[in-house]
């Protein structure tokens, strides 16, 4: 420990740890959906995966991405659960979910920068960020369970992951805007 430090015990969150997770998690949020975008506008209707043509898994690509016959066949079948499992509404639905939830991510690390470098106000911020943040996580959770039973048994884990990650967050962050009102 420094010297002139104090050490407050019970005195609540540490708003930099906050920010410290909030920059990781955030980031890992963006890289998250930022896949699922790219996966949703690279996986379209009328791709040869949704007209049922068999995969062609030629033996030198086989080769030069250290895959067997079998791994290509079922990453076929993947994207085949995702056009078998998912409703008509449910790519554009994710597109933009996706897409909202990448900027919160962005918001989220930005706050997580303020936390941490101890910027005043950005507790109050994060309060909203991380409860939009659970919002959009519910909004997925819903989405998921309105999909087929083999794309939801995907999607499931992940939502819920990211929805306790976030409520977390939101947790915390409520307690450090508490403790700081309370303090004046």
């Amino acid at each position: 420990m420094e010297k002139g430090q104090v050490v407050k015990h019970g005195s609540g969150i540490d708003p930099t740890s906050l920010g410290v997770v909030a920059v990781l998690f955030g980031l890992l949020l963006l890289a998250y959906q930022g896949t699922e975008v790219l996966q949703q506008a690279v996986i379209a209707p009328g791709t040869a995966a949704e007209l049922g043509i068999a995969a062609d898994c030629r033996p030198d690509e086989l080769e030069e991405e250290a895959l067997s016959l079998e791994e290509c066949q079922l990453m076929v079948s993947n994207v085949q659960i995702m056009f078998a499992s998912s409703p008509a509404w449910y790519r554009s639905f994710k597109l933009l979910l996706a897409t909202a939830s990448g900027l919160a991510a962005v918001l989220s690390v930005a706050i997580g920068m303020g936390l941490v470098v101890e910027k005043r106000g950005m507790v109050s911020l994060a309060v909203p960020v991380f409860g939009l943040l659970l919002v959009l996580d519910g909004a997925g959770f819903i989405a998921a369970l309105n999909t087929g039973p083999l794309l939801r048994a995907q999607l499931l884990g992940p939502a819920l992951l990211w929805f306790f990650i976030h409520l977390s967050l939101f947790t915390g962050a409520l307690a450090q805007h508490q403790q700081q009102a309370q303090d004046g």
